[in-house]
């Protein structure tokens, strides 16, 4: 049985009692943890704001969001956009992609938006993966 297929994205921040340095190790540990899982997708951080987007079996993503939303590196957890029953991947080929931008910009303006408009704008952040 072919598993259905869902996504999900927030954003956060870093918590005030949370060194940068904890986000290496967030990264390695997903990446292990997502190829175990099946889930695939991006991680992007501003040295303040996560941003994450997470796809794979619903069931998984659901489990692995909640996870998320309770760990103390991070607060102000919230949800942009979930759906279940996609049909494709946007990160196919990863297990957890990592992007540090240097301008805030961009994450902030992902900050004021969710659904639609907020996959659109991690789309538009997409090509600055390619130059990294």
């Amino acid at each position: 049985m072919k598993h259905l297929l869902g996504c999900f994205l927030y954003h956060s921040e870093i918590a005030s009692d949370a060194s940068t340095s904890c986000v290496a190790d967030i990264t390695r540990v997903s990446r292990r943890f997502n190829e175990a899982h099946g889930i695939t997708g991006i991680l992007i951080f501003d040295g303040q704001r996560f941003v994450q987007y997470m796809e794979g079996p619903q069931q998984q993503v659901i489990a692995l969001a909640k996870k998320i939303s309770l760990d103390n590196r991070h607060t102000n957890f919230t949800a942009q956009h979930e759906a279940r029953g996609i049909t494709s991947r946007l990160f196919s080929g990863w297990t957890m992609a990592y992007l540090s931008v240097e301008d805030a910009e961009p994450l902030a303006q992902m900050w004021v938006v969710d659904g639609d408009a907020a996959m659109s704008c991690l789309q538009q952040l997409l090509p600055m993966l390619d130059a990294a």
